[in-house]
C-alpha cells in the first residue's frame, strides 16, 4: 500500500469513528465512562499510580473526569498544547471542575498550576479514534502524543504507563500503523480492559 492509500485509509477510518462515538446519546456517554472509570477503579494499573495524566473529552471521547472526584489523594494533569514550533505536549496540574480558557482546538486547559515532566507521570490516560487490541492507537492525526512520548521507542519501560481510553465500538482488529507511532500498554472500554503488553 502507498503512503498516499494509507493516508487516505486513516482519513476514512476517522470519519467513520468519530461519527460512530458522536451518534452515541448522552446518555450512553455517561453509562459508558462511568463503567469505563469503574474497571479503572478496580484496576492495578490505577490502583499503583501517583500522577496521572487524564484529558478533557471532545467530539463524542469517551468521559473520564469522575476519576479526579474518585481519588482526590491522587494528582490529575491535563495536556497542555505546545507553542509553536515546541512539538510537545506539557502536563498541568488539574483539581477538578470548569475550565475557562480553551486552547486553538477549543479545548479547555488549565492556564495555571504546577506542570509535571511527561517522563514523570505515573499512568496517562490517553483519547484516540480507533484502536486494535494489541495496542495500536489512532488519534486524530496532529501527532502530540506519539512526539510526546517518542523517548519510549528508546527507553523501554521508561516513563509513564499508557492506557487508551475509547467506547468499545472504537476497537477494531487490525489497525495501520507508522513507525513512530507509540503503542498502548493497555485499553479500557465500557466492556473491558485490554492489557496489550
Amino acid at each position: 500500500m502507498s503512503e498516499n492509500q494509507a493516508r487516505s485509509e486513516k482519513a476514512e477510518l476517522r470519519r467513520h469513528m468519530r461519527s460512530a462515538r458522536r451518534s452515541l446519546s448522552p446518555y450512553q456517554q455517561r453509562l459508558h465512562g462511568r463503567a469505563a472509570v469503574n474497571r479503572l477503579i478496580r484496576s492495578p494499573l490505577l490502583q499503583c499510580a501517583r500522577h496521572i495524566g487524564i484529558y478533557w473529552p471532545m467530539d463524542g471521547e469517551l468521559d473520564i473526569r469522575w476519576l479526579q472526584e474518585r481519588f482526590p489523594h491522587k494528582y490529575f494533569y491535563l495536556p497542555v498544547l505546545p507553542a509553536e514550533p515546541h512539538p510537545h505536549l506539557r502536563f498541568r496540574r488539574w483539581h477538578g471542575g470548569p475550565l475557562s480558557f480553551r486552547n486553538r482546538y477549543r479545548i479547555p486547559e488549565p492556564l495555571r498550576g504546577h506542570s509535571l515532566s511527561p517522563r514523570r507521570l505515573d499512568l496517562v490516560l490517553v483519547p484516540l479514534v480507533a484502536f486494535s487490541p494489541s495496542g495500536a492507537r489512532l488519534g486524530m492525526g496532529a501527532g502530540f502524543y506519539d512526539r510526546t512520548f517518542a523517548f519510549k521507542h528508546l527507553l523501554r519501560g521508561a516513563g509513564p504507563v499508557l492506557v487508551g481510553a475509547a467506547h468499545q465500538l472504537q476497537c477494531i482488529p487490525d489497525l495501520p500503523t507508522d513507525s513512530w507511532d507509540i503503542p498502548l500498554d493497555a485499553v479500557v472500554t465500557e466492556k473491558r480492559i485490554y492489557r496489550c503488553r
